[in-house]
């Protein structure tokens, strides 16, 4: 049964057994009677221990750093290393033997390794345990993502990438030359989505990549990134958006906690993320009265980094809460296909809110316009043409449900759960104005 290859992760219920294990030569340790190899792989990393008297022996002296390995033996607990256990080997071979590595990938090295470089060698970066643990939760967040919004009723969609029209504005749009025609990559399924409204569908999600021509050098931008969306119809109020998003969240969160909580703790000193009561809601206006208050507010009608930032430490500080809807946003900052409101002074509104998270925006959710007639009025407000979006205003001449729902950066999200220094760790490879390989 031992030449079924065994997870580092079952090894503590395999004392006293013979198993193989694979994975890389993460540190090497040769002496004159023994040699010690410690083995990496996905779920962890073990001790293996080769006597002078194994076959192998002669093996381990020429084995390099990252090699990838193939180690069997019995499986013996120990008090010399952390996990308690260790391999006694039998039985060593190597399947791919490794050069020397251009960064360091588990130990610190002589070579400086800045954001870029280990852009450069993402394969090589992607290699430590800790990196390892931040896939791992964002796989964990998309399940949980999936898990939830199937469970009550939302039916997964998958909406083109190549538009004829833009998703949203022509700013920050990527062409391309589509059979001679002018094509763009979309900014969102957003009106995709509410095709799916029109459809009867009822409730959608969507996670897929999405596209902005953004030339912003920041450590929350990117210009490919993977979007986590939802729609869904027959609402009441925007209320029911919001809280149905801070369900879903709360969800994503325990599955984050289920997969890889040990880990995060391990790593990022982090033990505690889950959502145990209600997301505050906090209106634009009243958001920029605090903000007054604190010394820090701008004059636009948007949030800055900066405002942002303070807020996050506001509802920190006077509610013990990481997120914070931010509601009731200026018109004039908004997107067509929003629904207008009036806020508290009287001022035209969105019916929308972002969503903060330890001071960052991960989210924009919105109650949609659903009358035909609005929308049309709402898109030459914006200065917007109507020819080149009637295949979209054509879904809500022939009945449209009341509806509403959310974009959410996904790489954003782990970013602030982790409290990641940029967007370029949680994401598997980054893309930005000047990263475009590997």
């Amino acid at each position: 049964m031992y030449k079924i290859r065994t997870h580092i992760a079952e090894i503590p219920k395999k004392v006293g057994e013979t198993i193989k294990l694979k994975g890389h030569a993460q540190t090497i340790r040769a002496q004159s009677s023994i040699a010690f190899v410690v083995l990496r792989e996905i779920t962890g990393t073990i001790q293996c221990v080769i006597e002078r008297s194994c076959a192998a022996f002669e093996t381990v002296k020429h084995i390099t750093t990252e090699s990838v390995i193939s180690v069997t033996g019995t499986v013996v607990k120990t008090t010399s290393t952390e996990s308690g256990f260790e391999i006694l080997v039998s039985e060593l071979e190597v399947l791919s033997l490794a050069e020397a590595t251009p960064i360091p990938v588990t130990t610190k090295g002589s070579v400086e390794v800045t954001p870029e470089k280990a852009q450069d060698w993402r394969f090589l970066s992607l290699r430590s345990p800790r990196s390892a643990t931040i896939m791992r939760a964002f796989s964990a967040m998309t399940a949980g993502y999936h898990e939830y919004l199937e469970k009550h009723g939302f039916i997964e969609i998958q909406t083109p990438k190549i538009m004829a029209t833009p998703s949203e504005s022509r700013a920050e749009l990527f062409k391309l030359d589509y059979f001679g025609q002018t094509a763009y990559l979309a900014q969102s399924p957003q009106l995709f989505k509410q095709m799916a409204i029109a459809s009867g569908l009822e409730r959608v999600f969507e996670v897929a990549p999405a596209f902005r021509a953004d030339h912003s050098f920041t450590t929350r931008h990117a210009t490919e990134f993977t979007s986590f969306d939802g729609e869904m119809a027959y609402i009441e109020s925007f209320e029911e958006v919001m809280t149905e998003l801070e369900q879903t969240i709360k969800y994503m969160l325990t599955s984050i906690k289920k997969t890889c909580g040990r880990e995060i703790e391990k790593y990022f000193g982090i033990s505690e993320f889950q959502l145990k009561k209600p997301i505050p809601r906090i209106t634009m206006a009243r958001a920029k009265e605090i903000l007054q208050e604190m010394g820090c507010a701008s004059a636009e009608p948007d949030l800055t980094t900066a405002e942002e930032r303070a807020l996050g430490e506001y509802v920190q500080e006077h509610y013990g809460a990481a997120f914070v809807y931010i509601t009731e946003w200026p018109w004039e900052c908004r997107p067509f296909y929003h629904k207008k409101g009036i806020g508290e002074h009287g001022q035209a509104i969105s019916v929308s809110a972002d969503l903060l998270y330890h001071g960052v925006e991960i989210v924009t959710c919105a109650q949609r316009e659903e009358s035909y007639e609005k929308l049309c009025e709402q898109l030459h407000e914006k200065g917007l043409h109507q020819e080149g979006l009637q295949w979209y205003l054509e879904c809500f001449r022939y009945g449209m449900p009341p509806h509403g729902g959310w974009g959410m950066g996904g790489a954003r999200f782990i970013k602030q759960l982790l409290g990641l220094s940029s967007l370029r760790e949680s994401t598997f490879l980054f893309r930005g104005p000047t990263r475009l390989m590997p």
